[in-house]
């Protein structure tokens, strides 16, 4: 698919917090943590608002009422796929959006900056043809702050769907796919909080 601008392209993407994990090392929802005064999720949302892109909340059936709490008029989809992992999330976003790009975020990247989002969009818009565009560094690919379109996504639902996955995590979508792999010089944005308690 050919876009005249990068407005149009951009018109097909659609920003997803993936808030459904089990978040077993932090101990508690990652997402309903707070910072001053402002739950993660929201955080990370408005990161993606601010790039004036559409922003869904990805989430498992046992947060439902929480997040209808925190994120009142917003767009929650709750997991309901039978897959291990964030895969779960990701499938089920698609599936209620088959015809969107995926800028997918995890919930705990509360130091995301603008500038990394907006450099991973520039390649995004620049240069179509891709299945997947995702920062590395040292061959590390970051999986949770990636895209993923919707043409590389309906050929991942139809391998679940028959039951063709060997592997779940998100890395190995990227192998399978055809992916831009962008480097990454600061990893400053990517700070892992799994073992803040």
């Amino acid at each position: 698919m050919q876009y005249h601008n990068q407005t149009e392209k951009m018109n097909t993407l659609l920003g997803v917090v993936l808030c459904g994990g089990q978040s077993k090392r932090m101990g508690s929802d990652k997402g309903l943590l707070n910072t001053n005064g402002k739950p993660w999720a929201i955080m990370v949302a408005n990161k993606l608002e601010e790039l004036d892109l559409p922003v869904a909340l990805s989430i498992n059936p046992t947060q439902q009422e929480s997040y209808e709490a925190i994120f009142p008029n917003g767009t929650l989809i709750v997991d309901n796929l039978e897959i291990e992992g964030p895969l779960e999330g990701l499938l089920t976003v698609h599936k209620n959006f088959p015809d969107k790009d995926l800028l997918l975020m995890a919930c705990d990247l509360i130091d995301m900056d603008n500038s990394t989002l907006q450099g991973l969009l520039n390649v995004y818009s620049s240069e179509p043809g891709y299945d997947y565009y995702v920062y590395d560094q040292d061959g590390f690919a970051q999986t949770f702050c990636a895209i993923y379109t919707s043409k590389a996504l309906k050929e991942v639902f139809r391998k679940f769907e028959n039951k063709a996955f060997k592997k779940y995590s998100l890395h190995d979508r990227f192998l399978e796919g055809k992916t831009k792999l962008i480097p990454l010089l600061d990893s400053t944005p990517f700070n892992n909080y799994n073992n803040l308690h």
